[in-house]
Formats: structure tokens, sequence, C-alpha cells
């Protein structure tokens, strides 16, 4: 029957019978098609599956099985504060010395691979000390700092990329590769301070924005698993006596506050390249 035959139909129809009529052509428009005849299908006969030898533990296998996977960050020591922390966010603004923060964590960097740390850590300086920037090859209409041009301007007898990625950098030598770049630098082994001395620089630069703390330390000696590393600590806190590390490996660690003391202990570890403790670089703009 047309639609239109239909709609004639159910005119004549009262009012019941037509609410019936709707019902029924709306369920026989909405019902499948009748499936065709089917033979039942022959069920395959399932072999049971064979036993899997259990993985001895030390084997390749077991290793993987056992491994941790990558979830993220590596856990917090317990003895330091996330800077996300609420505790942590309450250190940083009740710190007089906190004025280093603001220009750092504006240009923060994560390292471009895991030798990279003292790359990433200069570039965060020196692009939050405002100073001339150069071109840059990744933003071409504009001057930047970046960890893919930073050996541009450097005797690569000081410093080279190839280098660099597979060993990092010592104290000495990111001392003299930023001595390439128009600002001030200044060079302290922890082994030449002490505790008291290497607090005061920390408290003292951090409370400036026109100059920052490069930190060389290694993790072992404050809770953290890895070996030497660079970061810019941000601020420091006197109530605690700790000091915010701004931890470049992002992918590892997030924003920390650690104690002086094992931040001390940390640059005194000796670096196995250069045979001498690691420390503090202090990068700033230079007077004119």
């Amino acid at each position: 029957m047309s639609t239109y035959s239909s709609m004639r139909a159910m005119r004549r129809l009262s009012r019941p019978d037509w609410v019936v009529a709707v019902l029924v052509a709306a369920l026989a428009a909405c019902a499948p098609v009748p499936p065709a005849t089917v033979e039942p299908a022959v069920q395959p006969t399932v072999q049971p599956a064979a036993i899997q030898p259990a993985v001895q533990p030390g084997t390749r296998a077991g290793a993987q099985a056992t491994a941790r996977p990558a979830d993220g960050p590596l856990p917090v020591p317990p003895n330091l504060v996330a800077l996300a922390q609420p505790a942590g966010q309450k250190r940083l603004l009740g710190s007089v010395s906190n004025q280093s923060y603001w220009p750092l964590s504006q240009y923060f960097e994560t390292q471009r691979n895991e030798a990279y740390c003292s790359v990433a850590t200069s570039v965060m300086a020196l692009n939050a000390l405002g100073i001339r920037r150069p071109e840059s090859t990744q933003y071409p209409d504009f001057p930047f700092f970046s960890q893919e041009d930073f050996f541009r301007g450097i005797e690569p007898l000081v410093a080279n990329a190839a280098q660099v990625s597979r060993e990092g950098m010592t104290l000495d030598q990111l001392s003299a590769a930023l001595n390439a770049f128009p600002v001030a630098v200044g060079k302290y082994h922890a082994s030449d301070l002490s505790l008291d001395q290497f607090r005061d620089l920390v408290r003292a630069t951090t409370g400036r924005n026109d100059r920052f703390v490069l930190l060389n330390f290694r993790r072992m000696e404050i809770g953290e698993t890895g070996g030497g590393h660079w970061s810019p600590l941000a601020a420091y806190d006197a109530a605690s006596d700790s000091a915010l590390l701004l931890d470049v490996a992002r992918y590892k660690y997030p924003a920390l506050w650690v104690p002086v003391a094992q931040l001390y202990a940390a640059a005194l570890a000796v670096d196995s390249v250069s045979g001498l403790s690691r420390g503090i670089v202090i990068v700033g703009k230079r007077q004119n």
C-alpha cells in the first residue's frame, strides 16, 4: 500500500484504532528482517592450551616482567617536599628569597636528552636574564636561547654537542662555556666553601631576578635515583633551611624543596670526569 493510501485509510479509523495502527506500523518498521535458515555450524574441537613454562627469576623475560612500568616520574624521597603540594606552595609564597623563581619558571626547560641537563639549565637562565637573544633555528622569527643552538658560539674544544650528549659537562666546563655569552659568570667548587658560605650564596642569589644559581650535584646525596646532574635553584626558605630545585629532568622528578645541608653534601660529591667536587655556577647580567 502506498503512503498516501495508508494515510487515507488511517483517517477513517477511530482514535483508538489509529493509535494502535501507528504502533503496529512503527514496530513493523523497527523489526529486524527474519533471519534466513542457517545450518548449525560445526563447532571445532578446542585443543587444551599448552602449559607455558614459568618464567625463571633472573632471565631476560623475568626482568621485563618485574621491571618498573613507565608510569611517570619517580617517587619523591620522603625528606623532600614537592612544590606542587600545598606545603611546597606555602613555602614558596612565604619565602623572602624567591625572586629567582618567577623569571626561571617562565622559561622552564626540560632537557632534550639525558645528558643535556647543563644545557637546559643554562638556556633557562639565559632567557630569564632578559639579555639580547640570538637568532633561533627553532623559532626563525623570534630570537631565543635554545638547547638546539646552545653550542653555536662556543669553542668546540671547550664543549660541543656530540661530547656533551655522551657525558654532560663538569663545573669548570660549563663555566667556560657560559663565558661565550654576554653574561657575568661566577664559579664555586663546593670543596672551597663551608656550609654557611654555600647557604649564603644560595640565599643572596635566589633573592634576586638578575642572577641565578646553577647547581651541579649528585642525586644520591638527596635521596634520589641517578648520578651527576644540573638544575637551577629558584628560592630559599629560611624557616625550613631548604632551597627549591627546579629539576630540568621533568620526566624524572618534579620541582622539589631540598634541605640546604643535603644540597651542599650533593655538591661536595666528586665528579668522576674532573676528579673535583661539584658546586655552583652563578650567572648574571654584566654590570655596565
